[in-house]
């Protein structure tokens, strides 16, 4: 069966930027562009009118920056998943972009074939963190890898592969609800607050791909 398409907004303040990112997504036969624009604001109404699967959301916007943006679309309950692409690297600005509900946080130094991979796991309902961001949660934040049993870091680790609680009961045989219930036992021991944190914690802990 062929892939579903991706439909694509990108909402950052450099014309350039945006024009370097058109030109590199449109050569893959996945991703449709639907529209794009330099401020938070136009973001947001480009997110409500068009419905696109996934957002590349600079941080830095004018009128109405990043993480407003994503504040006011998981208000209003809209399904447009987030992939921040950023050149913020600091701590406060990552955790608070996933604790205001990104589905991936990218650098603007990654290259073009992580970028291409983040969106299609993002658009297929998973999570993506630049390995070299995870190291930024401190290690105080969570609780070391003893602390889960040896399904629950095998659902973990699973998850840092970017794959949906669907797409991990299939693999294991058992109910999506049966995995979400233990994506939440993980949450709960690790203090993490959302997949994309769950996604951090593996990769700074190394732990293995399933």
């Amino acid at each position: 069966m062929e892939a579903r398409e991706i439909s694509i907004v990108v909402a950052e303040d450099h014309a350039l930027v945006r024009q370097g990112l058109r030109l590199m997504l449109s050569v893959e036969p996945r991703l449709k562009w639907r529209g794009e624009c330099g401020d938070g604001e136009r973001a947001l109404e480009l997110v409500r009118t068009l419905m696109p699967d996934v957002l590349l959301l600079d941080l830095g916007l004018p009128l109405l920056d990043g993480l407003s943006v994503m504040q006011a679309i998981t208000a209003a309950g809209l399904p447009t998943r987030v992939l921040v692409v950023t050149a913020r690297q600091d701590p406060q600005s990552f955790q608070a972009a996933l604790a205001f509900g990104a589905h991936g946080y990218m650098l603007k130094t990654d290259d073009a074939d992580a970028l291409v991979a983040a969106i299609r796991t993002v658009a297929d309902g998973g999570y993506h963190v630049s390995a070299e961001l995870a190291g930024l949660m401190a290690p105080a934040d969570v609780e070391p890898v003893e602390a889960l049993t040896s399904r629950e870091l095998d659902i973990a680790s699973r998850v840092g592969s970017g794959l949906s609680s669907k797409q991990i009961g299939v693999e294991l045989g058992i109910s999506e609800h049966t995995v979400r219930k233990h994506r939440e036992n993980i949450a709960r021991k690790l203090g993490l607050r959302n997949a994309a944190e769950l996604v951090a914690w593996v990769v700074r802990h190394r732990l293995p791909e399933a």
